[in-house]
């Protein structure tokens, strides 16, 4: 009877074993990194950036503009968001508009880019209410895309973490007789 608590103990340390080594990224429901805070014309205006590092590929940038004097979010500002790409690849452009309908975090507007290359890149914030506009700059460090084997990955290990939880099954039953 001492044999069962144990077995359990073993059995719950390789399932979070194979939860931890086979686990996909981990879901956040924010809007990812924060580069950047403006405080301008009584406004609060923060940029977010997901992938964190950002990589070559599709970028979401969120943004969140909130009344500087109360902090509440305002609902109804019109951003565009627009990265330029500086050094080798200077002179590329990628620019979008942003919604809430695409964030997830629907407090912030995201605007979802394609960054061709990897390295430093311009971001610029173009946020206006009502009459008034500003214009937020943002550096930005793009980094090469990851392998391609990388997304494959999951399908290849989980074969090998089934075989080793037959492999503890076969050795405590083995003890136990």
């Amino acid at each position: 009877m001492t044999c069962q608590p144990r077995r359990r103990s073993i059995a719950t340390a390789l399932l979070a074993l194979t939860a931890t080594v086979c686990g996909g990224e981990p879901i956040r429901a924010d809007g990812g990194r924060l580069v950047r805070v403006e405080r301008i014309n009584g406004w609060i205006v923060s940029v977010f950036v997901t992938p964190d590092p950002p990589r070559v590929g599709p970028i979401d940038v969120s943004v969140l503009v909130q009344a500087e004097a109360s902090g509440s979010v305002i609902a109804d500002a019109d951003i565009a968001v627009t990265l330029t790409a500086a050094g080798d690849a200077e002179g590329v452009t990628t620019s979008a508009p942003s919604s809430r309908d695409q964030a997830t975090n629907k407090l912030l507007q995201s605007a979802l880019l394609n960054a061709s290359s990897p390295g430093d890149w311009q971001g610029t914030i173009d946020c206006r209410v009502g009459n008034a506009k500003v214009e937020i700059p943002f550096p930005l460090q793009i980094v090469a895309a990851p392998p391609a084997w990388t997304k494959l990955a999951l399908w290849i290990l989980w074969p090998f973490a089934a075989a080793a939880i037959f492999v503890a099954h076969r050795m405590l039953g083995r003890k136990r007789a």
